[in-house]
């Protein structure tokens, strides 16, 4: 197996995993994957896979790896209607409601697990999976804490099961790759992300009136459902769907969008994790019980080789967008679309969409930008889920595009600058090395991972 390459942006995970008091063993890992080595391409056998929250994304991502090169051998949710589509695909596929009885049972009978859950159960999932030997493709954003992000980091390393997080449009960086190298901006003078979610509740100041777990779920569904994260009882607030909105299951709009829409920005320049964050909810207050109904995060990241003297990443969601006043190349354009990526330079300003779609040049030499636009493309076509099939048929952990070394901290700096939201109005200080932050010592409760009785992750991450 490959060696992992981690960049400079991830030189303090291990002194940053210490600051949190848990640590992982060697525990050995079954190891299905055939160890030939990668050529280019893989040809041959399917992997064996089940998926673990087989409803809504986690349906669509399911037939997308089924497409990709898997064999599906068992699916699981809480919600046994969600067993209807795949029954009728596959009669008679063994059904589960508790991914902990899947693995117990069928183990040995698959390799790769699909986790397509809410985010506040994707790190526990996906970590008990590793330990059971299983490469595992993960629903965005990767988890909900930084803490479970390190854990899945770091349970990864020591397993050497593949990762991938299901940022779909990710290949299309290469397009982003193709003009900084092209040096079609020169020099990165500020990047605007946005999305016009959240389309689920948000604003809400108290927890949804318990109600009684519906008769069609097993009887410990809710239970699984909460997994690590509080229990506030079972309510249609929160199942399905709603969840996203609630600071305890959630990462709001931006951990629902900002993971495809700045993709291209934090993976081209390397962005690692914010050094600063500040955060305006609009008069929403402090978020404590669910993420306000509309915010801006800005996030000033340090300098690298490819922004010398550092940059601010400003999201905003909710409906707000980038102005004319902000971005004056804006005044040629009719409309502004609800998702999208400003880049603006000392020589070139562009605008492109969610998930690394095609950007346009709306300021400086379009020439230039449609010709170092074109030798992107060719790298940009690549299947995502392609990408993690033979990542996990090579078993080398860093062949994916949206491998884990690079969507832990993407996924870290949204949470970041989700905990900023706790405190709106104040520029909180992050170090990266430590992994905290050093002027609001209250504020990194927030980037711990949760527990609730047995869903424990030292359960999981003891030595």
């Amino acid at each position: 197996m490959n060696t992992v390459q981690f960049a400079p942006t991830r030189r303090g995970f291990l002194m940053g995993f210490g600051a949190f008091g848990l640590s992982l063993g060697a525990a050995g890992a079954i190891d299905l994957a055939p160890q030939d080595s990668f050529k280019g391409k893989i040809v041959g056998r399917k992997l064996k896979m089940a998926s673990v929250g087989c409803g809504g994304m986690g349906r669509g991502a399911t037939e997308s790896l089924i497409s990709a090169g898997c064999d599906l051998v068992a699916v699981c949710d809480i919600d046994p209607s969600m067993f209807d589509h795949w029954e009728r695909k596959y009669p008679g596929i063994p059904k589960f409601t508790d991914y902990r009885d899947m693995l117990k049972t069928m183990g040995d009978k698959f390799e790769v697990v699909q986790v397509g859950t809410p985010d506040h159960t994707h790190a526990y999932i996906s970590i008990d999976c590793m330990n059971a030997g299983k490469h595992v493709y993960v629903q965005k954003p990767l988890a909900r804490t930084v803490e479970e992000c390190e854990l899945m980091l770091k349970t990864s390393l020591r397993t050497r099961r593949v990762v991938q997080m299901g940022n779909q449009g990710h290949p299309g960086v290469w397009r982003y790759k193709a003009l900084l190298d092209e040096g079609v901006w020169g020099e990165i003078k500020a990047i605007y992300s946005w999305s016009d979610r959240p389309v689920w509740p948000q604003g809400m100041k108290e927890y949804a009136k318990k109600e009684p777990v519906p008769g069609k779920f097993a009887k410990n569904a809710w239970d699984c459902w909460c997994g690590p994260s509080a229990d506030h009882g079972y309510s249609p607030a929160y199942h399905r769907f709603k969840w996203r909105g609630w600071w305890d299951y959630g990462c709001g709009a931006i951990g629902d969008m900002a993971v495809h829409n700045a993709d291209p920005a934090f993976w081209a320049f390397q962005l690692g994790l914010p050094v600063k964050v500040k955060a305006d909810t609009f008069g929403g207050g402090a978020v404590d019980v669910a993420y306000p109904k509309k915010s801006r995060i800005e996030m000033t990241f340090a300098p690298n080789k490819f922004i010398p003297d550092g940059v601010k990443l400003v999201w905003t969601d909710g409906g707000v967008k980038p102005t004319a006043d902000e971005v004056p190349a804006l005044k040629a354009l009719k409309k502004v679309d609800g998702n999208g990526l400003i880049i603006v330079g000392t020589k070139a300003t562009t605008i492109g969409g969610s998930h690394a779609r095609r950007p346009a040049c709306i300021a400086g030499d379009k020439e230039a930008f449609a010709a170092a636009l074109a030798k992107g493309d060719k790298k940009a076509k690549y299947s995502h889920y392609r990408e993690f099939v033979e990542a996990c048929l090579a078993g080398d952990l860093e062949m994916c595009g949206s491998k884990l070394s690079y969507a832990a901290p993407l996924t870290e700096a949204l949470l970041i600058g989700c905990v900023a939201l706790r405190f709106p109005g104040e520029e909180l200080a992050f170090d990266a090395k430590k992994m905290c932050f050093t002027n609001k010592p209250e504020a990194n409760a927030f980037l711990k991972a949760p527990k609730r009785g047995d869903w424990d992750f030292s359960r999981l991450c003891k030595e």
